[in-house]
């Protein structure tokens, strides 16, 4: 219990092998750190690249530790640029950006970028949907690599970028 919620402390290795985040169901909020950002993740420097939030509600609201929607974009659309659903968003992000506003405050006709949702990762961070195809051709990922694999692939790739 935390300030009269109910938390469940979550491994999520990857940035570091020690690495938690704090998910509070019934408020369907989880508290990712370096783990997972809206349209990417934390660097893998120590740990493994599991996907143990995936198994979260798609209602659930991503609270990352660092903000950075807009530069993520850029990486995402270049390895999966005919996303329809990620098109709009980073569309949206840098609107937002160019106004001088930031992704993590709500104003008037915006939307919140920061928290994102599951359901909004799901369809646009790369890192959440390593079986696509169209991101696996683009960074040349063999069909046998599995969903880790394939994680560890496009991390490189956006380490790289």
């Amino acid at each position: 219990m935390f300030a009269g919620h109910e938390v469940h402390v979550m491994e999520t290795p990857g940035y570091t092998r020690g690495h938690i985040s704090f998910y509070f169901p019934g408020s369907r909020a989880i508290f990712t750190g370096d783990t997972l950002f809206s349209l990417s993740c934390g660097k893998l420097l120590e740990g493994t690249p599991e996907q143990r939030i995936m198994s979260l509600p798609d209602d659930t609201n991503i609270y990352c530790g660092h903000e950075y929607t807009l530069s993520n974009s850029k990486f995402a659309l270049s390895i999966d640029p005919k996303n329809d659903a990620l098109q709009a968003y980073a569309t949206h992000v840098a609107h937002l950006r160019n106004k001088g506003l930031p992704t993590d405050k709500l104003t008037i006709n915006v939307v919140f970028q920061v928290p994102s949702t599951l359901k909004m990762e799901k369809e646009c961070n790369p890192f959440l949907r390593t079986s696509n195809a169209e991101i696996r051709k683009a960074l040349k990922i063999p069909v046998t690599a599995n969903e880790a694999e394939a994680l560890g692939i496009i991390r490189r790739a956006k380490d790289n970028f």
